[in-house]
């Protein structure tokens, strides 16, 4: 924890303080998008959603047919070999503390480079200060790698065994360099000793230490960058590393496989160590600048839509670990730095027409101590006695609550009640003895429902057809005949020049005695 906290604080990403400035400024130095990329984004956008029902990977019979076949959920996953070897160089160049997790913020498990089938290059971490070392060819054997995965351990039948290697192809642009296969495998002891006795010419890749999370369930966090922004992705799986009736890649795979074996978040949130997002993406931020200088893009020969995918785990020490790198098209990349993408399009920034209609955007404050409706409501109608809300609410309180520092002035209904009046207002008349009011009169104007802009308010169309009523208040006008129809009384605002469109004179209200 005391490394950790001198790392983070090193690139002033340190306090809760820290956290809320590291954000503003990411999302503050992001360029403007121009309009054919914003195009090509919201594209992306919409052939994804295309893709999903309601927002889900697929539909329950789809989710059972992926289950009745292992080859459909195990994609594509290889991994840049090269990023190894330049760890290592760069943790010799520290001129200070060896501790590679002391001068970077994480560290890699036990990884071996196999190429074409022997080994190439074996890098561990040195339990005497913690620096990031290599083995010497003496050392370099496959038989003691075998003795440093499995530690004599044997898949006894009936129990669940633990998943000690992973094996991951090695990503290249020359296809007579790559692996025969470019998925990877999960491993435990009896799997690693027959996949170190079956290996041929035709391996290349990493055969990496797993390494166990803190958590029941594998998971597995990737960064990537994109216009200057570094965003993450945690994926979790959906099983126990515990249960025995699953296939041992279909409870450990995250990115490995396909997505429906587990649940992705753009967010790490733990509580055993809340540093630890912003600690990965300090470091992935940091990784990223150091392959930028290493040119490793161009060694890869990667194109412009290409780009490198870092993948972290945190192990059962709560220690960040690089696992892998790997290479993903764009459409990943813009799909997980979506949520800052967004706020890059106009459509989010810029003003919105016609807001006045919409019910929000008010400057308005609630007053958290201001009376319910329903009681200002009665002792308005008069319903009520002020005297009977008890001594410690008066009628002035509920109707004149403290004005606050910084806001606007509260809303006040009816004539101001004073201590002169004695409850009896202008007109002398007890207010318990006045009449009810109409329901015309205690309605509010329609202008306090509207939230306050600085526009001034849009005019409202009126409807299309009104509906006429007699000019006198006697009840004969409003009678409605047994022949009456709603289309006697229903005009247009806008009459036509025809004579059919013109309602006869008997069947218009209040003719109706005159035509009989």
């Amino acid at each position: 924890w005391i490394q950790w906290g001198r790392v983070a604080s090193g690139l002033q990403l340190w306090g809760p303080r820290s956290r809320g400035r590291r954000r503003f400024q990411l999302l503050a130095t992001m360029e403007p998008l121009l309009p054919h990329e914003m195009d090509h984004i919201r594209r992306v956008y919409d052939e994804d959603c295309a893709k999903k029902k309601l927002s889900s990977v697929c539909s329950p019979r789809e989710d059972a047919q992926m289950f009745r076949s292992a080859e459909k959920r195990n994609i594509p996953c290889e991994c840049i070999v090269e990023l190894y070897e330049m760890l290592w160089r760069w943790g010799r160049r520290e001129s200070g503390s060896r501790s590679f997790a002391a001068n970077f913020g994480f560290q890699i498990p036990d990884t071996m480079v196999i190429v074409k089938g022997k080994p190439y290059a074996w890098y561990f971490i040195s339990r005497k200060d913690g620096s990031l070392l290599r083995k010497s060819a003496e050392n370099l054997t496959i038989n003691k790698l075998e003795k440093k995965l499995c530690k004599d351990r044997i898949d006894e039948p009936g129990t669940v065994p633990p998943i000690v290697a992973v094996w991951y192809p090695m990503a290249s642009q020359f296809p007579e360099a790559r692996c025969h296969s470019a998925h990877s495998e999960f491993l435990t002891a009896g799997g690693t000793r027959s996949f170190i006795a079956t290996l041929r010419n035709s391996h290349s890749g990493v055969l990496q230490e797993f390494v166990q999370p803190y958590s029941i369930s594998n998971f597995l966090v990737r960064t990537m960058q994109f216009r200057d922004q570094i965003t993450l992705c945690t994926r979790t799986n959906r099983a126990q590393l515990g249960k025995t009736k699953l296939n041992i890649f279909d409870k450990c795979a995250t990115f490995e496989g396909w997505e429906g074996l587990s649940s992705a978040n753009s967010r790490y949130q733990c509580h055993k160590h809340p540093h630890m997002e912003e600690l990965i993406l300090a470091a992935g931020e940091t990784l990223n600048r150091q392959i930028e200088e290493e040119r490793v893009r161009q060694m890869l020969f990667l194109s412009p839509n290409q780009h490198v995918a870092l993948h972290w785990k945190v192990n059962a020490e709560h220690v960040l670990n690089f696992v892998f790198a790997s290479v993903v098209t764009e459409r990943h990349v813009i799909l997980q730095t979506r949520p800052r993408l967004l706020m890059g399009d106009l459509v989010m920034t810029e003003e919105l027409q016609r807001a006045a209609l919409l019910p929000g955007g008010t400057n308005r404050k609630a007053i958290p101590y201001e009376a319910p409706s329903c009681m200002v409501h009665r002792i308005l109608d008069g319903d009520e006695d002020t005297s009977d809300l008890g001594d410690s609410i008066s009628m002035t309180a509920i109707l004149s609550p403290p004005d606050r520092e910084g806001s606007l002035p509260p809303l006040r209904f009816g004539p101001q009640v004073t201590s002169s009046d004695d409850g009896r207002g202008d007109t002398g008349v007890p207010r318990s003895a006045r009449k009810r009011r109409p329901l015309s009169e205690r309605r509010h104007a329609i202008d306090a429902i509207f939230p306050i802009m600085s526009c001034s308010r849009p005019e409202v169309p009126t409807a299309p057809y009104r509906f006429q009523q007699g000019h006198s208040n006697a009840v004969e006008d409003f009678a409605v005949p047994s022949s009456f129809s709603l289309r006697a009384v229903k005009r247009p605002l806008v009459a036509l020049n025809s004579p059919r469109s013109d309602v006869p004179l008997s069947f218009r209200p209040g003719n109706h005695d005159a035509a009989s």
